[in-house]
């Protein structure tokens, strides 16, 4: 994908439309049968635009089951693994590349300090069609 693509505010309806067709092409030979995962991103102090709930807060899951894969706009009552953090702090890391420079310090500690993790820290682990899933979000990502 090149950088002349359209980009969306990240974790909008739209958004995680392209997230949903790159995972699910990722898996359309993956049997996930034996999986069973939920994983949300939970974002505080969100865009009125983007129609947060009435604590301000929007999130997208990842939902594996029945062999099935669900990709949605959302917040999960008790996934697996949630991943929590202000809207606009995490922004710059959304859109950088692995292939970017490091973080400075401040920012990755910024970041070290403001992502609240919360459940099973290797959920996805073993989720290997997940692992290009950033880089090919970063360069859609407003």
């Amino acid at each position: 994908m090149g950088n002349n693509e359209t980009r969306y505010d990240f974790a909008s309806e739209e958004w995680v439309a392209i997230a949903r067709d790159y995972l699910e092409e990722q898996t359309r030979d993956v049997d996930l049968s034996g999986i069973s995962v939920s994983f949300n991103e939970v974002f505080s102090d969100a865009p009125s635009h983007l129609n947060p709930n009435v604590e301000g807060k929007i999130g997208w899951y990842i939902r594996v089951a029945d062999g099935s894969l669900e990709v949605r706009t959302g917040i999960l009552p008790d996934p697996d693994l949630r991943a929590s953090c202000d809207y606009e702090t995490v922004l710059p890391a959304v859109r950088r590349l692995s292939t970017d420079p490091p973080l400075d310090d401040a920012m990755r500690q910024v970041l070290t300090n403001s992502i609240v993790r919360e459940g099973n820290e290797n959920a996805t682990a073993d989720l290997d069609w997940m692992r290009g899933l950033h880089d090919v979000m970063a360069v859609r990502s407003n």
